[in-house]
């Protein structure tokens, strides 16, 4: 291990100092980014159902969801099916302050 210098601050590495990326969010936006790819959709989908929700007590991406998702646009309704995904991304980020969302107004 290298030694500090007098001139250089001490490091903090401490878990406060680190914010760890929720990689459901990531899947969820990436979800958002390949509405048009289902096979992409699927994929993500079927990754989100693995994810567990204690907040909401199932999973971020439940089956039925996924199917409403899939269904709406198989149908062309890539309107509807993005707004199913943004509902479920605002259930899964509300009241979670670890996030850095804010409160709504």
């Amino acid at each position: 291990m290298a030694a500090m210098s007098a001139d250089e601050p001490p490091r903090n590495r401490g878990f406060k100092e680190r914010k760890r990326e929720d990689h459901a969010l990531v899947l969820i936006g990436e979800l958002k980014e390949n509405l048009g790819d289902m096979a992409q959709v699927r994929r993500i989908l079927l990754e989100l159902g693995r994810y567990y929700d204690p907040v909401l007590g199932g999973a971020i991406m439940e089956v039925r969801h996924q199917r409403a998702i899939v269904e709406a646009l198989e149908r062309g309704k890539v309107a509807e099916a993005l707004a199913l995904v943004e509902e479920r991304y605002e259930l899964y980020i509300k009241d979670r302050a670890h996030l850095g969302r804010e409160s709504p107004p």
